[in-house]
């Protein structure tokens, strides 16, 4: 028998496979097409991307000195199906599917469907998040479309990244004593502890991933952003904003707590190249964004998330603090070790916000048809830790909570996004002097 081909678990790789214990490690995306997809094509563009990146039809073997990767056969249908559906039923079928969990044992490590209801189609796709992180999630997507496309024109080569997955790409805008610098960033951002948590019920029998969504609509987010705008601040800077003052209110927080929000960061800024560079793979540290209680309007409390993120923002190592210290644990011990060593020193944020960004319709194309609405967001989160993630798509905004819990629980988030939809429009009433 021909021996299997291992691939080198990488040091995200590694962590992503510890954070199990959080979460459910996948990563979703949903795109709506006002067309119907060519699942043959499809299909042939899957197969070659699958043969060009061995990590996903590999599985994952967590051995007690040093975990690897195996790469497996497989077959398309694998990856791939395709299901009829109604308006009725499509999207409980789009939420049944989204939240399935694919074990690390799989032959393979990310799965896709497509929904045909009536003439559009639905493209939904998860991935293990030990595969790659949002940043080349976005990258993958636009390239099933270019690749998809020119299959379509006649074209039969593939383009997907194949270089290097290693996490310490993330040194190479850096020279000299900057470089030297950065690999010497021990210290544990992640000691800053938060107690606050988000209004969840205690664990059920019944409860079961789900995926909580909320849009904000193009005239209402557009005259968001252009206050933001008028203030020199970004949509990330105004959503926490009204992030946190939505949680102090819907969590009843007292007014003079410090609240400490973790924000993904794209590590991709320091790398030459950017999201083109290496192979597919996870570049995400975060910052953290700290306020000493609430403001007494949304004004006031964005006053503070700026006074705490310009501080990161002006660091030129911006998240790159503890990616020393965590190579240095998994280097000295052997594999079972350092991930004790490693749980007790990292402690998961209860709360946080991701912002994926902008999805570009004009770079997500099937064949003819743009997107007409979708949504990307990160793992399903395991009580008592939850996250914001925000996509942009057709200038809407789409907010996502994906939380294991039940049908109180899904009342609650929605709750709280009536509070965040609130507090969007508030800011904007407060400050409608600058849309003229």
């Amino acid at each position: 028998m021909k021996k299997k081909q291992r691939i080198t678990a990488e040091l995200w790789d590694k962590m992503q496979y510890l954070f199990r214990n959080y979460y459910d490690r996948m990563v979703h995306a949903c795109l709506y097409y006002d067309g119907k997809i060519d699942v043959d094509a499809l299909k042939s563009v899957l197969i070659a991307t699958t043969e060009k990146v061995p990590v996903l039809h590999s599985s994952f073997h967590d051995s007690v000195i040093n975990p690897y990767w195996e790469v497996e056969d497989y077959s398309v249908a694998d990856i791939l199906s395709v299901k009829d559906t109604t308006a009725e039923a499509l999207e409980a079928d789009i939420e049944e599917f989204l939240t399935q969990c694919i074990p690390v044992t799989s032959n393979v490590q990310f799965k896709i469907r497509v929904f045909h209801e009536g003439e559009r189609s639905v493209l939904c796709m998860i991935v293990n998040h030990m595969c790659f992180d949002g940043g080349d999630f976005k990258y993958f997507l636009k390239r099933l479309s270019a690749n998809y496309n020119a299959m379509l024109s006649g074209g039969a080569s593939v383009e997907i990244k194949t270089g290097t997955r290693s996490y310490d790409q993330v040194y190479t805008k850096l020279e000299g004593d900057d470089k030297e610098a950065a690999q010497k960033l021990y210290k544990n951002i992640s000691t800053v502890k938060d107690t606050h948590y988000f209004p969840m019920t205690e664990p059920r029998k019944e409860d079961k991933s789900m995926i909580n969504r909320r849009k904000v609509d193009k005239e209402t987010f557009d005259k968001f952003r252009k206050i933001g705008k008028h203030y020199g601040v970004t949509v990330n800077d105004l959503m926490l904003a009204v992030y946190m003052h939505s949680l102090y209110e819907f969590g009843n927080y007292p007014a003079t707590d410090t609240l400490t929000i973790p924000c993904m960061v794209d590590l991709r800024r320091h790398i030459e190249g950017g999201e083109e560079a290496g192979g597919l793979t996870n570049h995400t540290g975060f910052m953290q964004c700290s306020v000493e209680g609430v403001g007494t309007t949304i004004n006031d409390t964005l006053v503070k998330v700026l006074h705490s993120v310009r501080k990161s923002k002006h660091d030129k190592f911006m998240g790159l603090y503890s990616l020393p210290l965590l190579k240095l644990a998994y280097t000295i011990f052997p594999y079972a070790i350092s991930e004790t060593a490693i749980k007790i020193g990292y402690l998961n944020p209860l709360i946080g916000m991701s912002n994926i960004g902008v999805l570009n319709p004009d770079l997500l194309t099937m064949g003819p048809y743009k997107p007409v609405d979708g949504f990307m967001t990160g793992a399903v989160k395991y009580k008592p830790y939850m996250q914001l993630a925000l996509t942009t798509l057709n200038g809407e905004l789409t907010m996502t909570i994906a939380i294991r819990g039940n049908d109180d629980d899904k009342v609650l988030v929605q709750k709280f996004f009536d509070i965040i939809v609130r507090n969007i429009n508030t800011f904007i009433e407060e400050n409608a002097r600058y849309l003229d």
